[in-house]
Protein backbone atom coordinates (compact mmCIF):
# COMPACT_ATOMS: atom_id res chain seq x y z
CA UNK A 1 0.00 0.00 0.00
CA UNK A 2 1.51 3.42 -1.00
CA UNK A 3 0.82 5.72 1.47
CA UNK A 4 0.89 9.45 0.95
CA UNK A 5 3.24 11.64 2.42
CA UNK A 6 0.76 12.95 5.58
CA UNK A 7 2.51 8.97 6.88
CA UNK A 8 4.51 9.18 9.90
CA UNK A 9 6.29 6.10 11.27
CA UNK A 10 6.06 7.26 14.76
CA UNK A 11 4.70 5.29 17.43
CA UNK A 12 1.13 5.11 17.57
CA UNK A 13 -0.98 6.91 20.17
CA UNK A 14 -3.43 4.46 21.54
CA UNK A 15 -7.18 4.96 21.46
CA UNK A 16 -7.98 3.44 25.25
CA UNK A 17 -8.68 5.55 27.76
CA UNK A 18 -11.51 6.16 30.66
CA UNK A 19 -13.44 8.39 28.55
CA UNK A 20 -14.43 7.24 25.26
CA UNK A 21 -13.61 9.67 22.43
CA UNK A 22 -16.59 10.89 20.16
CA UNK A 23 -14.68 9.27 16.95
CA UNK A 24 -15.04 6.05 18.40
CA UNK A 25 -18.24 3.65 18.33
CA UNK A 26 -19.66 1.93 21.43
CA UNK A 27 -17.16 -1.05 21.89
CA UNK A 28 -19.40 -3.29 23.36
CA UNK A 29 -22.48 -3.65 21.22
CA UNK A 30 -20.38 -3.88 18.18
CA UNK A 31 -17.88 -6.54 19.69
CA UNK A 32 -20.97 -8.34 20.22
CA UNK A 33 -21.68 -8.10 16.41
CA UNK A 34 -18.71 -7.48 14.40
CA UNK A 35 -19.08 -8.04 10.29
CA UNK A 36 -17.33 -10.22 8.10
CA UNK A 37 -18.11 -10.60 4.21
CA UNK A 38 -16.20 -12.27 1.67
CA UNK A 39 -15.96 -11.17 -1.76
CA UNK A 40 -14.99 -13.12 -5.08
CA UNK A 41 -13.61 -11.87 -8.67
CA UNK A 42 -11.22 -9.85 -10.50
CA UNK A 43 -10.10 -6.36 -8.43
CA UNK A 44 -12.54 -4.34 -10.22
CA UNK A 45 -15.40 -6.69 -9.47
CA UNK A 46 -14.49 -7.07 -5.68
CA UNK A 47 -14.42 -3.54 -5.42
CA UNK A 48 -17.97 -2.80 -6.76
CA UNK A 49 -18.85 -5.40 -4.53
CA UNK A 50 -17.22 -3.80 -1.59
CA UNK A 51 -18.80 -0.27 -2.84
CA UNK A 52 -22.09 -1.65 -2.84
CA UNK A 53 -21.85 -3.36 0.39
CA UNK A 54 -21.59 0.05 1.83
CA UNK A 55 -19.36 -0.74 4.78
CA UNK A 56 -19.50 1.58 7.44
CA UNK A 57 -15.64 1.97 8.39
CA UNK A 58 -15.86 5.91 9.43
CA UNK A 59 -17.79 4.09 12.34
CA UNK A 60 -15.63 1.39 13.53
CA UNK A 61 -12.21 2.03 16.04
CA UNK A 62 -10.74 -1.18 14.00
CA UNK A 63 -11.39 -2.83 10.44
CA UNK A 64 -9.32 -5.70 8.10
CA UNK A 65 -8.81 -6.05 4.88
CA UNK A 66 -7.64 -9.64 4.00
CA UNK A 67 -6.78 -10.56 -0.05
CA UNK A 68 -5.93 -13.78 -1.16
CA UNK A 69 -5.24 -15.28 -4.38
CA UNK A 70 -3.76 -18.49 -5.66
CA UNK A 71 -0.08 -17.58 -4.79
CA UNK A 72 -0.52 -15.14 -1.93
CA UNK A 73 -1.94 -13.25 0.33
CA UNK A 74 -1.99 -9.57 2.19
CA UNK A 75 -3.74 -8.24 5.17
CA UNK A 76 -4.15 -4.23 6.25
CA UNK A 77 -5.27 -3.81 9.85
CA UNK A 78 -6.77 -0.54 10.38
CA UNK A 79 -7.40 1.42 13.98
CA UNK A 80 -8.27 4.78 14.49
CA UNK A 81 -5.82 6.63 16.62
CA UNK A 82 -7.50 9.77 16.49
CA UNK A 83 -10.41 11.80 15.04
CA UNK A 84 -8.46 12.28 11.94
CA UNK A 85 -5.97 9.52 11.94
CA UNK A 86 -5.51 6.01 11.39
CA UNK A 87 -2.96 3.15 11.95
CA UNK A 88 -2.28 1.15 8.89
CA UNK A 89 -0.65 -2.16 9.97
CA UNK A 90 0.34 -4.64 7.27
CA UNK A 91 1.32 -8.58 6.91
CA UNK A 92 2.18 -10.54 3.79
CA UNK A 93 2.66 -14.27 2.84
CA UNK A 94 1.74 -17.23 1.11
CA UNK A 95 -1.46 -17.91 2.65
CA UNK A 96 -3.99 -16.62 4.82
CA UNK A 97 -6.27 -19.79 5.45
CA UNK A 98 -4.71 -20.48 8.91
CA UNK A 99 -5.40 -16.86 9.92
CA UNK A 100 -8.86 -16.99 8.70
CA UNK A 101 -9.82 -20.00 10.89
CA UNK A 102 -8.24 -18.28 13.75
CA UNK A 103 -10.30 -15.12 13.50
CA UNK A 104 -13.36 -16.98 13.04
CA UNK A 105 -12.66 -19.02 15.72
CA UNK A 106 -11.59 -16.04 18.00
CA UNK A 107 -14.82 -14.34 17.28
CA UNK A 108 -17.34 -16.96 17.98
CA UNK A 109 -15.12 -17.89 21.15
CA UNK A 110 -15.29 -14.01 22.25
CA UNK A 111 -18.86 -14.03 21.84
CA UNK A 112 -18.79 -9.77 22.24
CA UNK A 113 -17.21 -10.57 26.07
CA UNK A 114 -13.93 -8.47 25.38
CA UNK A 115 -13.39 -6.01 22.72
CA UNK A 116 -13.69 -7.48 19.38
CA UNK A 117 -10.54 -5.10 17.64
CA UNK A 118 -8.26 -5.89 20.55
CA UNK A 119 -8.91 -9.67 21.00
CA UNK A 120 -8.34 -9.84 16.99
CA UNK A 121 -5.47 -7.46 16.91
CA UNK A 122 -3.34 -9.82 19.34
CA UNK A 123 -4.35 -13.02 18.00
CA UNK A 124 -3.18 -11.63 14.54
CA UNK A 125 -0.24 -10.93 15.67
CA UNK A 126 0.65 -14.27 17.39
CA UNK A 127 0.52 -16.14 14.40
CA UNK A 128 1.91 -13.43 12.12
CA UNK A 129 3.65 -10.15 12.62
CA UNK A 130 1.74 -6.89 11.80
CA UNK A 131 4.28 -3.86 10.62
CA UNK A 132 3.15 -0.49 11.28
CA UNK A 133 2.95 1.16 7.38
CA UNK A 134 2.30 4.22 9.39
CA UNK A 135 -0.43 6.59 9.84
CA UNK A 136 -2.64 7.96 7.48
CA UNK A 137 -5.74 10.48 7.16
CA UNK A 138 -8.61 8.30 8.53
CA UNK A 139 -10.56 6.78 5.01
CA UNK A 140 -13.42 7.92 4.35
CA UNK A 141 -14.84 5.27 2.07
CA UNK A 142 -14.44 1.47 1.87
CA UNK A 143 -12.85 1.94 -0.70
CA UNK A 144 -10.33 4.63 0.24
CA UNK A 145 -9.22 2.25 2.76
CA UNK A 146 -9.76 -0.79 0.22
CA UNK A 147 -9.02 -0.41 -3.58
CA UNK A 148 -5.24 -0.13 -3.57
CA UNK A 149 -4.15 -2.93 -1.94
CA UNK A 150 -7.41 -5.32 -3.77
CA UNK A 151 -6.07 -4.07 -7.15
CA UNK A 152 -2.51 -4.66 -6.11
CA UNK A 153 -3.32 -8.40 -5.63
CA UNK A 154 -4.92 -9.08 -8.67
CA UNK A 155 -2.28 -9.88 -10.98
CA UNK A 156 -3.37 -13.48 -11.50
CA UNK A 157 -7.13 -11.78 -11.98
CA UNK A 158 -9.05 -14.25 -9.70
CA UNK A 159 -8.86 -13.17 -5.50
CA UNK A 160 -10.65 -13.49 -2.53
CA UNK A 161 -10.91 -10.31 -0.21
CA UNK A 162 -12.57 -10.50 3.23
CA UNK A 163 -13.31 -7.47 4.71
CA UNK A 164 -14.21 -7.45 8.78
CA UNK A 165 -15.70 -4.72 10.60
CA UNK A 166 -14.79 -5.24 13.99
CA UNK A 167 -15.45 -2.28 16.72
Amino acid sequence: MTMNANVTQEAVPTANSQETPSYLAPCKPLSFSPEVFDFYGDPETVIEKIDNQHLPITERRMYFLLVESAQAAEMRFFERVSAELTAVFSWSGQSATELKTRIDEAVLTNRGVNCIGEQLKALINEGVELNLEGTVPAPATSRAAFAHTVRNNGAEGYLRATTGLLC
